[in-house]
């Protein structure tokens, strides 16, 4: 069981409430360390790509896209070899990164902007706040994603593109200089390699948007994962993705060379990852590994001089609900009332292979308002069992998927697959989902209710369903999730029963 799955929200935000006291103080043991002053020498710098897979980049083992500074950045500190977005969609993703609590908890169940307004709920606090209230400097530079602004009360309110990673650098280098000698918490929300269009390929820097050097690849060169067919407009789409990586990394480059000139590399934890995987069909708005699986390194500095276990890599399953409690942890804040569903990464980061820390839960809910699909996923080293709550509903494509051309080639194709996947199962898709990712690491044949791994998929269907009771989740008053061997029809509707 993981450790740290016990929700603190308020009382009157939950739909029912975990019966077991002993649940409440075991959650308060494992808060982040709290007292009334934050440590005014540990400055915290949290860099977040847009919309990019693991494995796309060089310290990941993509062998064709270059970025030198994040490579650099993992040689200086610890880079996770298992990672976990607990949501593949960009706004809620954010939400649980700066609260710590997974989406059925925040109340950000989707996009703030535009007509889907989804926002945190009331009295929910995010580590902007609670950094604000230690006195520390903030700010979120570049893309936001932020709902409502009263949650996000940042000292230092620039609007600055998120494309323009030179920009981007130089209001760093400016925020941290008026915070001079008082500690701060700087975001820059990087929006490369989100797509830059719907028109193909879709991606690819936009010089009228950023002058920084950028670097070309041929279509020809690229990587085909395994999930996307090896087609044209695929290749074309992919060589400007790898564009816009190499050009996030410039970005990246920038913010490590003002620390250096401010003089604010050795007390300044930096931490780099990504909101989730690729906009591409199998990844964005899924728990498939290619959206859910991101880049996470970091860098902590040591009193002596040099990094906390330089160039190293750690087995621990970790998730962007950690990045809250580690950044509390780490600046020695005081966090909100309530627990917080991530743990601080801090103790383990050396500590490659750190007892508990091999199991993930993860959470969604929405990308839009119009593509709703709850779903709840645990995954351990080797197996991940997703529940689809809405299953019998036809999945929805996120907008960013449904309206490009990998989507739109491959159904005017008449294609049967996208990429290794049929596409009838795609979209339609069975209530559980079981796979052993060791011998299935394409998550193609599912198990679920196989004789021969029902033990496994009752151990984690128990799990799960603790974990969502003991977080409080809200679709548990409407459904329930499917043990083996009972059906999930009557299951459905036995729930109504039962209450």
């Amino acid at each position: 069981m993981v450790a740290s799955t016990v929700s603190g929200i308020p009382s009157d935000m939950k739909p029912y409430r975990t019966k077991s006291f002993l649940l409440f103080g075991f959650a308060l043991l494992l808060t982040p360390a709290m007292c009334d002053t934050a440590d005014a020498g540990k400055n915290v710098v949290l860099l977040i790509s847009d919309n990019q897979n693991k494995d796309d980049c060089g310290c990941y083992g993509n062998a064709v896209i270059k970025t030198p500074h994040i490579d650099r950045l993992a040689r200086e500190g610890v880079r996770f070899l298992d990672a976990f977005a607990t949501t593949a969609s960009c706004g809620p993703s954010r939400a649980v990164v700066y609260t710590g609590l997974q989406t059925h908890a925040n109340g950000q169940y989707g996009h703030g902007h535009g007509i889907h307004t989804y926002q945190l709920a009331p009295r929910i606090e995010t580590v902007f706040a609670s950094l604000r209230r230690q006195k520390y400097h903030t700010a979120l530079l570049g893309k936001r994603h932020t709902v409502p602004d009263s949650a996000y009360p940042f000292s230092f309110d620039v609007k600055v593109s998120g494309r323009d990673v030179i920009r981007l650098g130089k209001t760093a280098k400016e925020f941290i200089e008026q915070a001079d000698d008082e500690p701060f918490f700087l975001t820059i929300g990087f929006v490369d390699p989100h797509p830059t269009s719907i028109d193909r390929p879709g991606w690819g820097v936009n010089p009228e948007q950023s002058k920084a050097p950028t670097v070309t690849y041929d279509p020809a060169d690229v990587i085909v994962p395994p999930y996307l067919p090896d087609q044209p407009e695929v290749r074309e789409g992919l060589a400007g993705y790898y564009q816009q990586i190499s050009h996030l990394d410039y970005g990246v480059g920038e913010v490590l060379r003002v620390l250096k000139e401010t003089g604010k590399e050795d007390d300044t934890l930096v931490i780099f990852t990504s909101d989730h995987g690729t906009s591409e069909p199998g990844a964005m708005g899924n728990h498939y590994e290619p959206g859910i699986q991101v880049p996470f390194i970091v860098r902590a500095p040591k009193g002596d001089g040099g990094f906390v276990a330089a160039n190293t890599t750690n087995q621990a399953l970790v998730t962007l609900a950690d990045i809250t409690p580690t950044i509390l942890d780490w600046t020695n804040s005081k966090g909100p009332k309530y627990s917080l569903h991530g743990r601080s990464v801090i103790s383990v980061l050396d500590d490659s292979d750190a007892a508990g820390w091999d199991q993930v839960m993860l959470s969604h809910v929405a990308h839009e308002v119009t593509m709703y699909y709850p779903m709840r996923t645990i995954r351990d080293r080797r197996y991940k069992l997703i529940w689809n709550i809405n299953w019998q509903s036809e999945y929805p494509l996120p907008i960013d998927t449904l309206r490009r051309a990998t989507w739109t080639e491959t159904i005017r194709r008449g294609d049967a697959k996208i990429g290794l996947r049929l596409i009838d199962r795609y979209l339609h898709r069975d209530e559980i989902e079981l796979y052993d990712l060791q011998n299935d690491p394409q998550e193609l044949n599912n198990l679920a209710g196989q004789p021969s791994h029902m033990q496994k998929q009752r151990e984690l269907s128990q799990s799960l369903n603790q974990w969502m009771t003991e977080t409080s989740d809200p679709w548990l008053v409407r459904h329930r999730l499917t043990m083996p061997g009972e059906d999930a029809a009557r299951s459905s509707r036995q729930q109504f029963f039962d209450d």
